[in-house]
């Protein structure tokens, strides 16, 4: 048995849509699956169809692929986004689920697990586990950046490009390398197009430094918080150094299995989807 695409639907929260894609049907295991840094809910396209009973909800986060970008008064931070998941979870009737999250994506879902553990029976983590941490004795500095960095994105303009193509490419040489089929499952649904060509429509706000970043013993709250079962899947070339930089901190989480898998870190939507799904699969059952 395979999970069948649904239907594309919308959430309105605080004024906003967020898009998504919904695969599955009612009564099977809840699941809200949140995506990287720059991609969108396509992300999961090649694991999903995998996976077995699953009800899934995979979000474009705000000002990703065809949700609705942040007022200009706004910022994407992380912590944010919680509230924004907790939100649609809220509106599909969900009092307890399952988190699926690829790098910013699994970020934002320890988040919302260390901050609501009663309502995460699972949490799947994807090459992603702890955001890089600050050091509070650079604050000023940090705002500083954040501030002036907020400012020249809000009137930046995004990168075109002359046919469909070459925005495709532009992912796969991008700051993250892609395979060109994954590269252009993105496309499929984060490029449009306008009278000046072909564009990623992520909202460029979203490429400055977050406002506010927590120390190593906030973090550690969060992550000492979380009761779910856990799998961290991680990739053998990361391009983030994920396994590397975090093993110091995977004692947080006690009950936390982790999986190391070879690929790169977009390893669920390249040639890794396969072995994904079957961990996942044992870890839900």
């Amino acid at each position: 048995m395979t999970t069948e695409f649904l239907r594309e639907r919308t959430f309105e929260v605080n004024g906003l849509q967020i898009a998504c894609k919904e695969w599955g049907r009612p009564g099977f295991t809840p699941i809200i699956a949140l995506h990287g840094w720059l991609d969108n809910a396509a992300s999961f396209d090649h694991l999903i169809p995998l996976m077995n009973n699953v009800h899934v909800i995979a979000l474009d986060m705000m000002g990703h692929g065809k949700s609705s970008h942040r007022s200009a008064d706004s910022f994407y931070e992380p912590w944010i986004d919680v509230g924004d998941v907790i939100s649609v979870a809220d509106q599909m009737l969900w009092d307890e689920f399952t988190l699926l999250g690829h790098s910013r994506g699994a970020i934002i879902s320890a988040f919302i697990a260390g901050t609501f553990p009663e309502r995460i029976k699972n949490l799947c983590l994807i090459d992603g586990y702890v955001p890089y941490l600050h050091s509070t004795k650079k604050s000023g500095d940090h705002l500083k950046r954040a501030i002036k960095e907020n400012r020249r994105f809000s009137v930046a303009s995004p990168t075109y490009f002359r046919d469909f193509e070459r925005a495709v490419h532009a992912r796969v040489e991008g700051f993250v390398p892609l395979t060109h089929q994954a590269a252009l499952t993105l496309a499929k649904r984060g490029v449009f197009e306008d009278a000046n060509g072909f564009f990623w429509g992520n909202d460029q706000r979203l490429k400055a430094s977050n406002h506010i970043k927590f120390s190593e013993e906030q973090i550690r709250n969060f992550y000492e918080n979380i009761i779910a079962n856990v799998i961290l899947i991680l990739a053998e070339n990361s391009a983030i150094g994920t396994a590397e930089s975090q093993e110091k901190f995977f004692d947080w989480i006690p009950q936390m299995q982790v999986k190391k898998l070879p690929g790169s870190h977009h390893l669920h939507l390249e040639d890794k989807s396969k072995d994904i799904a079957l961990l996942l699969q044992t870890l839900l059952n």
